[in-house]
């Protein structure tokens, strides 16, 4: 029984971003507009590629001289740092282009078999609101994928910042086979 509660609560823990549920009896927070650009988990000297707030937490990519993160956590610290590999086979890039429903791209940092999956897009003219942005973090587990951890939506719209990810690719060794496998597990819309 222990064990199902545990289960149960880290699964709100990741469904809500890492914040605890709050007491139905008191009001939910009146929200606040959206700033310009959402704090980052980035240090001094790196480039922000993706930032959001998720809840309390904070999604983050960030470019440094010769390395590329995934950082989440409270803006005061990450609980997580995923940093490429010195070949950085660790990452994958993935990108999606619909016929006028959705134009996604995606960077997946991968930890064993853990995968940590920031995608950003924007809906295509055929889409019931085209023109809306989403992005968020998909973490799934498995050599594949299979079991999805968690999904987390950025309210805001934020995506890649401009030119970021042509940083990111100029940045790379020059051998990095970037690219997601086509057909393969991670090569859709997340």
């Amino acid at each position: 029984m222990r064990a199902l509660a545990a289960t149960f609560g880290v699964a709100a823990l990741l469904a809500t971003g890492g914040s605890a549920a709050k007491s139905v009896r008191q009001p939910a927070p009146i929200a606040a507009a959206a700033p310009a650009s959402a704090p980052s988990l980035c240090r001094g000297g790196e480039r922000v590629v993706y930032a959001c707030r998720f809840g309390a937490r904070v999604g983050s990519v960030c470019l440094g001289k010769t390395s590329l993160h995934y950082r989440y956590g409270l803006a005061g610290g990450a609980m997580i740092d995923i940093a490429s590999a010195p070949d950085w086979s660790n990452i994958h890039k993935g990108s999606n282009r619909s016929q006028g429903g959705l134009n996604q791209t995606s960077l997946r940092f991968t930890r064993g078999t853990m995968h940590y999956v920031v995608h950003a897009g924007e809906t295509g003219s055929l889409n019931e609101n085209p023109g809306r942005r989403i992005s968020g973090i998909t973490v799934l587990e498995g050599a594949s994928g299979e079991t999805q951890l968690a999904a987390l939506a950025c309210s805001t719209g934020a995506g890649f910042r401009p030119g970021a990810l042509d940083a990111v690719q100029a940045t790379a060794p020059r051998r990095w086979r970037s690219k997601e496998t086509s057909g393969g597990p991670f090569d859709m819309v997340f």
